[in-house]
Parts: C-alpha cells; sequence; structure tokens
C-alpha cells in the first residue's frame, strides 16, 4: 500500500473517486480500483502489478493501526498525557492515557486502545489516536482558524473536503437553525465567537489538542445555508493530515446522522 501511495501525487483532489490519496492506494491494493484512475499518475508508475486481492480493507487498516500501535505503546505515557491535553493515571492496569475523541472516552494502556473498559477494534480510532500519542504534539494553540487546505499537500483537496463535509452540513440544516444549535448540543458543542462573522458558532474538541470550530450562516430569502469548518492551525503538530482530513469526515457523518 505505501508502495503504492508513494507514485500518487498525495495532493488529495478527489479526481479519482476517492476522499484521500491513501484510501486510494488501499483500493488499489485489493484490487478495488485501477491505478490509472488517478489522473496525475505517470505513464512509468502505471507500470504496477495489481496484486490479487489477500486481504479486505479492514485488514489494511489494522496492520497499519497495529504498527503504530507498538509505537503508541513504547511512548512516555506521562509526557504524552501533558503533551496532548489527555489525563495520566495509574492503576490496577498500570499506566494510561484516558482522553476523548469526538466526544466519546477512550484510554490508551501498555496493552493498547480501550473504550469502556474493552479493547477497541475501531481500526480507525486506533490509528488516529495512536498518532496522536505518539507524536506528542506540545504545542499551543495559535489561535490561527485555518480551513484543511491551509496545511501542506492539502490546497487540491479543498474541493473534495466542501463536497463531502461544509456542504453536507450546510444542506442538512438548511432553514432549520434551532435542529443545528440542538446537534451541537449533542455531541458536547460549545457556542463560542471568533474572528468569523457568521449566525452561529460553535466549537468541538474532536481531540483535546484538536478544536473545530462550525460556522453556519442561516438560509435567507435570496441564499440557501452554508457552513464553513476551521481548525486551529496548530493541528498538523499533533495529528498526521491525511488522518486530521479523515476524522474531519467522520466528525460530519456523525454529525449528521443523528
Amino acid at each position: 500500500m505505501l508502495e503504492i501511495y508513494k507514485k500518487l501525487p498525495k495532493t488529495n483532489c478527489g479526481k479519482c473517486g476517492v476522499p484521500t490519496c491513501i484510501a486510494f492506494a488501499l483500493k488499489v491494493k485489493n484490487a478495488q480500483l485501477k491505478i490509472e484512475v488517478c489522473p496525475y499518475v505517470t505513464q512509468k508508475n502505471r507500470e504496477v502489478t495489481t496484486p490479487k486481492p489477500m486481504a479486505t480493507m479492514e485488514d489494511n487498516y489494522e496492520r497499519v493501526s497495529s504498527e503504530l500501535e507498538a509505537e503508541a505503546k513504547h511512548t512516555n505515557f506521562r509526557e504524552a498525557a501533558l503533551a496532548t491535553g489527555g489525563y495520566f493515571d495509574t492503576g490496577k492496569d498500570g499506566e494510561v492515557i484516558k482522553l476523548t475523541m469526538m466526544n466519546k472516552p477512550y484510554e490508551m494502556r501498555k496493552e493498547g486502545l480501550f473504550e469502556n473498559n474493552t479493547y477497541c477494534h475501531d481500526s480507525w480510532a486506533k490509528i488516529i489516536i495512536y498518532d496522536y500519542i505518539r507524536r506528542k504534539g506540545n504545542k499551543p494553540f495559535t489561535g490561527d482558524w485555518v480551513t484543511l487546505g491551509y496545511f501542506p499537500h492539502t490546497a487540491s483537496h479543498v474541493k473534495a473536503f466542501q463536497r463531502n463535509a461544509e456542504e453536507k452540513v450546510a444542506s442538512a440544516f438548511n432553514k432549520d437553525m434551532h435542529g443545528l444549535k440542538a446537534r451541537c448540543r449533542e455531541l458536547g458543542g460549545i457556542e463560542t465567537q471568533g474572528k468569523m462573522r457568521a449566525d452561529y458558532i460553535c466549537r468541538f474538541d474532536l481531540l483535546p489538542q484538536i478544536p473545530l470550530y462550525l460556522c453556519f450562516w442561516d438560509a435567507d430569502e435570496e441564499f440557501a445555508a452554508s457552513c464553513k469548518l476551521f481548525l486551529d492551525s496548530s493541528a498538523e503538530a499533533y495529528i498526521d493530515i491525511e488522518y486530521l482530513a479523515y476524522l474531519v469526515e467522520r466528525f460530519v457523518e456523525l454529525f449528521i446522522h443523528s
């Protein structure tokens, strides 16, 4: 998968029909797509032997999460908790980092990631949290609200992101400001203010040090509702941008499917 990913432009343009290049690489690896579906792959790089599908997509995600888990287990838990905004604790299960992701509590133990005192089998949750813990970002918020396209190698991902995230929120709550506010409260959002002028702004902590700001403009007689999602520019210190893009899209899916 990684060898295929290296042959891709890494711009997350979405023109292949898949939101990110890493997800596209997995589909090529599993013979679900051909590499030439990407319009930017050179002729030389198209000469890739597509292997027979030996594993499911979930198998590949699980392999990646296992690699990250091995690294996260060996990090200094106390330092990682302090750097990432988690809570460090010791008990009968040994050292633990407690943190929430999208308002859901998790525990990182020496045995791996746990949810509700049970080992977590959600590969993407493990990938994101393991990467977050092992990086130990330890960077203060800058106060600069930026879109996903601000970060390196994501400029051409903006259109796909707007389609897969922002436009979905705007469409789901068009002329329904009351429903939007209720859903924000359900997911632990906090109404706030900021540099943006919007009819409604709500902050969500995707992870302790990764706030997401949802700015919403209600529909009027002339225009439909619109939505913009912003992140603090410090986010890239805490998580791989590919994983961050997936985390935001996952949040949106949760947000609109109550």
